[in-house]
């Protein structure tokens, strides 16, 4: 491998082959000039052949008789020779011209029997190593007798060896694409021993940075971008499928999975969310926010880029070209581009805002926290047991929560004044109804008598009524009221003209306006603030909650004065009340809670029952159950900001009835033609009968081993990427307008020791 670095320009450099000193070979000299200068108007495409003659067929080609006997006579020979515009092949019209070489080789290839060849990249690439050379000093590997054989074709040498500081200077910048540090390079220059080389690959393909910068390339070919194209070319959050790429690379996850994975892993049985985060491969593509675009459209451009992009990444073919028409230059007809489109024609998706189907699945990076987090929860979770039974308790018992009881009392105010001469109308269910005057500012003076000795929070319910506007709990002109201050006294029944004041320590609320929350009912200041609930949307009942500093109460029993002001004005007064008082010297559940104690033990839910037994552990618990239950909080807290700390994904995902997919007349939306069914291109060989018709069969088909290109395309980018041009220059198209490969017998080779022994990490060197 060393001496193989050594040689890039060797490898890079362009074909001088004497063709006068060797038999001319179609698919090397001869396909690509009539595919460049000829099959526009004799090719493929039957709609837009001339003369109806095809010359990309040696059948029919000859039975056109174009190459009839003797080659100088013939109207091959004429045509490409003729000085008459009128007879001169390619017409000057088309803008191309038959360079004197071209002509020459033309020639040579018709006066040798003018033989046709099937194109080299649709045939199964074979395995001929070469032979063992007993003069061969230089050789260290197979690849490098491939080298060497051609290099000596050329009357070559190989080039000197690099000193090892520009070697491992190659070799990081290839394998990780950062350059060695001082200390590398001292290691390794010190490192006498015979496999220092090998060791310093093994160190560099066990780096993360290795998987992040070999992503870089499958990325690109993936089009991945972290905006989402078009005029507006917003942001999106596909990373997390950057991250599995990364992943997938670092863990040497084997090329058919690589591939099976990303086109179709949410198809495969009983797919995980790791599998089906795979296929945001397929998400990449622009999708549009523009209003008034056409959704059908836009989706139909999608799923042709998924056409074009698979085609391209596995195949090396631009199928593109039959959109709208047979392909030009390749066997591939219009028919067969929308049987292929019709493997991704099923997508849950849109045109317009084409966001979904997401998914919320973890980067593989997260998956090792995670689990780590899972373990620490169980672990908690265990100890809680252990906490629970050494006091007594079994863990359904916490589950059930049973010491949690409802401590609320519904009182009527034994006394009720408003400053404005309002009328309180008492009603059946202990509430209050406000009537009569309803002037800007009102103060509500409720005198509640209690013969409770601790009392620790106040409870006020506003309720919805039919008399008010909207139907809401407020007197105001759209339903709506401002509490703007609460104040509590507290005597004695015993003494009742001496008052005091009570602290309230904090207030909660099941729902506040935006700007006119809960806290400001206590905060001192009446004027134009307080808690409201809007008036004109989320009408219902609202409840709120005022708990004490210290529990009051006296012997014999205890008086509470309440003010509930209205300064906000607008006659923002509550119209419907309801009064309450927690019964006990311990704070009151929160309002969420209250609710759920009101349910039967059968009517709670999993999640209540949790949240009644935290509750109760820490705030009446011993103190080795607060502990157990603050280390199992912690853990779910962990676990709780990873899950969250990742978007949902762009994935793909199958209707549950398949689209019905048609040729499009001239590619268009809105045109629909024959219905088609899905189908893999008829040159290539056929898909087995056992596979589904779907995108999971397209991708099992795509990595059969007798499968002619995708072994090729995927070796031939890795050396694209290894030495800055691929065996086959044109590393997006296999087809015959694609250049042909440097090193054909090695570019087969690497093929089939692709599929047949390795994967990626040990196939590159």
């Amino acid at each position: 491998m060393k001496r193989t670095l050594s040689v890039l320009t060797l490898l890079t450099s362009s074909l001088a082959t004497s063709f006068a000193a060797e038999k001319v070979q179609f698919n090397r000299d001869i396909r690509p000039i009539l595919s460049e200068k000829c099959w526009f108007c004799h090719g493929p495409d039957a709609e837009h052949r001339e003369a109806d003659l095809r010359l990309d067929m040696e059948s029919a080609a000859k039975e056109h008789g174009v190459f009839s006997a003797p080659a100088e006579d013939s109207p091959f020979h004429q045509r490409i020779t003729s000085s008459d515009p009128e007879i001169l092949m390619p017409p000057p019209e088309s803008g191309k011209s038959l360079t004197a070489d071209e002509i020459r080789l033309l020639q040579i290839w018709q006066q040798q029997g003018a033989q046709y060849e099937g194109h080299w990249a649709f045939a199964p690439p074979r395995s001929a190593v070469p032979a063992e050379d007993p003069t061969d000093k230089w050789s260290r590997n197979t690849i490098d007798r491939f080298i060497l054989r051609r290099l000596r074709k050329e009357n070559l040498v190989p080039a000197d060896e690099a000193d090892r500081h520009t070697l491992l200077r190659r070799l990081y910048l290839d394998l990780i694409g950062l350059p060695p540090n001082n200390a590398d390079i001292s290691d390794f220059v010190n490192d006498t021993s015979s496999n220092a080389y090998e060791k310093a690959v093994d160190r560099l393909l066990k780096s993360e940075h290795f998987g992040e910068h070999m992503a870089r390339f499958w990325l690109d070919a993936a089009r991945y971008a972290d905006t989402n194209g078009y005029q507006y070319d917003l942001e999106r959050e596909q990373w997390v499928w950057r991250d599995w790429v990364i992943h997938a690379l670092n863990t040497n996850m084997p090329f058919d999975q690589f591939t099976i994975e990303q086109l179709a892993g949410d198809l495969l049985p009983n797919a995980t969310d790791q599998q089906k985060l795979a296929t945001g491969f397929h998400r990449n593509h622009p999708i549009t926010i523009e209003g008034g675009v056409i959704d059908e459209e836009y989706r139909t451009e999608y799923v042709v880029d998924r056409v074009s992009t698979t085609a391209t990444v596995w195949m090396g073919l631009t199928m593109a070209c039959s959109r709208c028409h047979d392909h030009k230059y390749d066997p591939i007809s219009q028919k067969d581009f929308y049987r292929f489109f019709a493997f991704f024609n099923n997508v849950s998706e849109r045109g317009l805002n084409g966001f979904n189907p997401k998914a919320k699945v973890a980067s593989p990076f997260m998956a090792r926290q995670l689990q780590e987090a899972t373990l620490a929860i169980n672990a908690a979770e265990d100890e809680l047991r252990q906490a629970a039974k050494r006091e007594g308790l079994t863990m359904q018992q916490l589950q059930q929560a049973p010491p949690v009881q409802n401590r609320w009392s519904v009182v009527v105010p034994d006394e009720m004044k408003s400053s404005g001469n309002a009328v309180f109308n008492i009603k059946e269910d202990k509430s209050v109804l406000l009537s009569g005057p309803n002037i800007a500012r009102d103060t509500y003076e409720l005198v509640i008598r209690s013969d409770e000795e601790a009392i620790s929070a106040l409870r006020v319910e506003a309720l919805r009524d039919p008399s008010t506007v909207n139907g809401g709990a407020g007197r105001g002109s759209n339903g709506n009221f401002v509490l703007s201050e609460i104040e509590i006294e507290v005597a004695s029944k015993s003494n009742p003209t001496e008052f005091s004041k009570i602290r309230i320590a904090s207030a909660e609320a099941d729902y506040s306006q935006a700007n006119f929350s809960i806290d400001l009912a206590i905060d001192g200041k009446a004027d134009n603030t307080g808690w409201a609930v809007d008036g004109n949307s989320k009408i219902e009942d609202r409840v709120a909650v005022f708990s004490f500093e210290e529990p009051v109460g006296f012997p014999g029993g205890t008086i509470l004065r309440v003010r509930l002001k209205h300064e906000y004005g607008l006659s923002h007064q509550i119209a419907r009340f309801r009064t309450a008082l927690h019964q006990s010297k311990s704070p009151p559940t929160p309002i969420a809670l209250a609710k759920i104690i009101e349910k039967s033990q059968a009517q709670r839910s999993e999640t209540e029952r949790r949240q009644l037994r935290d509750w109760w552990l820490l705030n009446q618990g011993s103190k080795p159950l607060r502990e157990a239950l603050a280390t199992l909080q912690q853990a779910e807290k962990q676990r709780s900001q990873l899950n969250s700390g990742y978007p949902a994904t762009m994935i793909m995902s199958e209707l549950p009835t398949p689209r019905k997919t048609h040729v499009l007349i001239r590619g268009e939306y809105d045109k629909p033609g024959e219905q088609v069914h899905s189908a893999t291109p008829q040159t290539l060989p056929p898909m087995p009968d056992d596979f589904p018709r779907n995108r999971l069969g397209l991708a099992k088909w795509l990595v059969m081993p007798d499968h002619p290109l995708t072994a090729r395309v995927a070796v031939n980018r890795f050396w694209q990427q290894l030495f800055g041009t691929g065996i086959v220059k044109t590393a997006a198209d296999f087809g015959s307008q694609g250049d042909w490969p440097s090193h054909p017998e090695l570019l087969d080779w690497l093929a089939v020791d692709l599929f047949e022994s390795c994967w990626y990490k040990k196939c590159l060197l």
